[in-house]
């Protein structure tokens, strides 16, 4: 028998325990559905020496936020990541651990949505997608031409300096020190004509890898969506979600922690919870309608 129910939210990270905690106060039955464990990409998709890109006062969920000793300092992610597990701890949170979604259909009539898992399905009148904006690390066309002695990384895979090729590692740790150096000095009035270019760094338009001693490139080259799963046409030519501020043209599905859906602060942390609450408002005037 098919397992039925009224919300489904996809993913377990900051986005999917952000919707999951407002619509608890509604007290709208859901639950949430995460592939792998509660903050995945915080937990397998992180370099070592990661922090938090903003300070620790920002760092805040519906009912929930940072409670340590430095407000204004920039966690480790392991951090970001001990904050998630104890918030869906703290919430009791309904989320099912290793449960991947290989494919979301619409059913005919505005019946709602059908959810393919590995050995079940289950029907939902409402889907959230809260699987953010970082999804497949975005690689060139031209890594097809890199040599197989190079070794290609990309930030999900990269970890430290420690597991790279000795030449590599090498380059990094004198250019971490060049950074740290540079830090120290006190900052300047801008200067309004043409940068000064970095030491060290040149504009190439071809350059032999092998030749040059490289062993490794790391892809910091942005981010795409991986929504091939979805089988709904609620995507623009590019592949993104169309969408507004979350709202779909499909009755009951939503986007939550895309960027801009509502301000600039849509696709971080702090700022899913606002974004949750408006799609539950949404949700709960559609249900009137």
């Amino acid at each position: 028998m098919r397992e039925q129910q009224d919300i489904v939210v996809i993913g377990g990270g900051q986005a999917g325990l952000a919707m999951s905690r407002v619509l608890q106060r509604q007290g709208r039955e859901h639950v949430v559905l995460e592939r792998g464990r509660v903050g995945e990409r915080w937990r397998t998709e992180r370099w070592d020496s990661l922090r938090f890109q903003f300070p620790n006062w920002t760092v805040q969920l519906p009912d929930y936020t940072y409670q340590g000793p430095d407000p204004e300092g920039f966690a480790r992610y392991r951090e970001i990541l001990r904050f998630l597990e104890d918030y869906a701890g703290h919430a009791a949170a309904p989320v099912r651990e290793h449960t991947e979604v290989r494919g979301l259909t619409a059913l005919a009539g505005d019946e709602g949505f059908e959810l393919s898992l590995a050995d079940a399905s289950i029907h939902a009148r409402n889907v959230v997608l809260a699987t953010g904006p970082f999804q497949l690390p975005r690689i060139p066309d031209l890594a097809h031409q890199v040599p197989r002695s190079v070794m290609q990384l990309d930030p999900t895979r990269y970890r430290s300096p420690e597991t790279l090729p000795e030449a590599y590692a090498g380059f990094l740790a004198a250019a971490r020190d060049f950074i740290q150096r540079s830090g120290e000095d006190e900052p300047t009035e801008a200067d309004p004509g043409e940068p000064e270019p970095l030491p060290g760094v040149q504009e190439v338009e071809s350059l032999n890898l092998v030749d040059e001693g490289i062993t490794t490139i790391i892809w910091a080259t942005g981010y795409t969506y991986d929504y091939g799963w979805v089988r709904i046409p609620v995507f623009d030519a590019r592949g993104r979600p169309a969408q507004q501020h979350g709202v779909t043209a499909v009755p009951g599905l939503y986007f939550l922690a895309l960027h801009w859906m509502h301000t600039f602060k849509s696709g971080l942390l702090s700022g899913v919870g606002d974004d949750a609450e408006f799609l539950v408002d949404r949700m709960s005037r559609g249900r009137q309608e």
